[in-house]
């Protein structure tokens, strides 16, 4: 054996022993070939075609803070969790247009300080929203409330609903959390299991997509760790991982004690490191993810070929870096794109548009103040079906 391959895979069962699911390896899969540089979006494009565009619609009432939480994709709906206004807003997927906004702070029934996610039941189609006094609470498509009930156990981050049970993953524990924790509460049974274990990994700094999404399957990423987890019947498997060093602990060290954050992010920066996985989301032949680099990552589930992808769509001129993973299975992809980027976009090439989007990009009329567009693309040749607008 080479020394260089022999050197690669004795990193390799180093990282894994320290970072498994179980104190067993669990890695089970396909170790995947980073490429050394990003490439321009052809790939991507040529194996996905612009859908739709949802200019989210702006008023006093209405207005975001941004996408940063949780977005589900349901049928002609999209659901966006707002943290900081602790607000969810149920938006019409084709025009925009909010028809829901559910806003109750306090802690009386119904009520939240800060929202930490919410869940969609897709079957009795009810939100499910999780917050800061470890409550479930229930609502109505059109915001009414059904019910709430204590979720004991961890504060966690992200919640999913999956056939009867809610899945509750990244606890919080003092400067780190419980990356390899997966909690499920069974609904019916009014019972809790827990998945994998309680290894507390300390590390302030998080990135800005999800750690856990549901599409094709459910994926998790834990933090610092570089392969991407999946929940299956309630196992947990890591079909592939990235064939990068982990993090290295002084440098974990430094992002945990040191006041300043910026002397992390320059030193992964200076030193090209790549040490986490997140923003999972799975089509029918593609898995998409992000890293702590510029642009996301497109693995051919197929080839499993892995391709480095900066996007920019002469279309619309515009660069969509702003990759966000949506809940709901579904072969979409979404970018997020805020007023400001879109009244800076270039239009020589706007005759290029799809024929059906034309009219729809032409009146879009927003300001810097405005909510941000969704630009959705849908994978080519995939059989999801797109519900017409009653």
């Amino acid at each position: 054996m080479k020394i260089k391959n022999y050197m690669k895979y004795c990193w390799l069962a180093s990282f894994l022993f320290f970072s498994c699911v179980e104190k067993k390896n669990v890695f089970n899969g396909i170790l995947l070939n980073v490429p050394d540089e990003e490439t321009m979006g052809q790939y991507f494009l040529e194996n996905f075609e612009l859908e739709d565009l949802v200019p989210i619609e702006t008023t006093n009432e209405f207005l975001l803070s941004g996408i940063k939480n949780d977005v589900i994709y349901y049928k002609e709906k999209i659901i966006i969790a707002d943290q900081v206004t602790s607000s969810i807003f149920v938006v019409d997927a084709f025009t925009g247009k909010i028809e829901t906004k559910i806003c109750r702070r306090g802690r009386g029934p119904g009520e939240s300080n800060i929202i930490l996610s919410i869940a969609f039941d897709e079957i009795n189609e009810k939100i499910i929203v999780y917050n800061d006094y470890k409550k479930l609470i229930f609502f109505g498509l059109d915001g009414s409330f059904i019910k709430e009930e204590r979720a004991e156990n961890f504060l966690y981050d992200n919640i999913i609903y999956d056939n009867g049970k809610i899945i509750f993953y990244d606890a919080g524990k003092g400067h780190g959390c419980l990356p390899y924790l997966i909690s499920i509460y069974d609904i019916q049974d009014k019972t809790w299991k827990n998945i994998g274990n309680d290894k507390i990994v300390e590390f302030d700094l998080r990135q800005h997509g999800r750690l856990l999404i549901k599409s094709k399957n459910i994926w998790f990423a834990p933090v610092l760790d570089l392969g991407l987890y999946m929940l299956n019947d309630d196992e947990i498997s890591v079909p592939y991982m990235l064939d990068k060093k982990p993090l290295d602990d002084n440098l974990r060290h430094e992002s945990v004690y040191n006041p300043d954050p910026f002397v992390f992010i320059k030193e992964v920066g200076n030193r090209n490191i790549m040490y986490c996985v997140h923003s999972i989301r799975e089509t029918e032949k593609f898995i998409i993810f992000k890293t702590n680099k510029f642009g996301f990552f497109m693995l051919n589930k197929n080839e499993s070929k892995l391709c480095w992808v900066s996007l920019y769509d002469e279309r619309l001129g515009i660069e969509l870096w702003t990759y966000y993973p949506h809940n709901g299975d579904d072969n979409r992809i979404m970018f997020v794109v805020d007023a400001d980027k879109w009244l800076e976009r270039t239009t020589q090439n706007a005759d290029k548009i799809p024929e059906h989007l034309k009219e729809k990009i032409i009146n879009i009329k927003v300001n810097e103040e405005s909510n941000p567009i969704l630009v959705f693309y849908k994978e080519k040749y995939s059989m999801e079906i797109r519900y017409d607008k009653q």
